[in-house]
């Protein structure tokens, strides 16, 4: 595994991603994606294209600024695979919500994405995710590769 590619993946999408969803900036978060996207899963276990993620991320980020609160995500893996052209990336995310009245929920969730370099860049054509709740997923969460440490897939094959 080239862990440049995994680095570039990063600067790419996953850093820009964490930092668009704590600013509730939906711009910068929806220029992640590929028009192409193909969005599945979620709490309501449906599939649909970009301009549905679009909207339902708009309402979802005007949601949360509303009422004042604030939201995280952060992200560790499991598997990264990477070519020059494509990618496929599984994980866990944990998702840190604090309302404005100081009440904070972590949750947790699986994702799979696949993404594709181009014009020099990579976005998520491919984005899925499932709320399961299982009691390990915390723990799975903390023994997974944390984003950053990417020499730890560069013995994959």
């Amino acid at each position: 595994m080239d862990i440049d590619l995994l680095r570039w993946l990063n600067n790419d999408i996953w850093h820009p991603f964490r930092l668009a969803y704590s600013k509730l900036d939906v711009s910068a978060f929806l220029d992640l994606y590929a028009p192409e996207l193909i969005r599945a899963g979620g709490p309501a276990k449906q599939v649909f294209g970009f301009a549905d993620y679009s909207d339902q991320t708009e309402k979802w980020f005007a949601e949360f600024a509303d009422r004042g609160s604030s939201v995280t995500i952060s992200f560790r893996f499991v598997e990264r695979i990477a070519s020059k052209e494509v990618a496929s990336e599984r994980g866990i995310f944990q998702i840190v919500s604090k309302r404005a009245d100081g009440d904070e929920r972590t949750f947790y969730g699986r994702f799979h994405t696949y993404a594709r370099r181009t014009h020099e860049r990579w976005r998520i054509c491919v984005d899925y995710d499932t709320d399961e709740r299982t009691a390990t997923l915390e723990e799975e969460f903390l023994v997974a590769v944390d984003v950053d440490d990417v020499e730890a897939f560069s013995a994959q094959t």
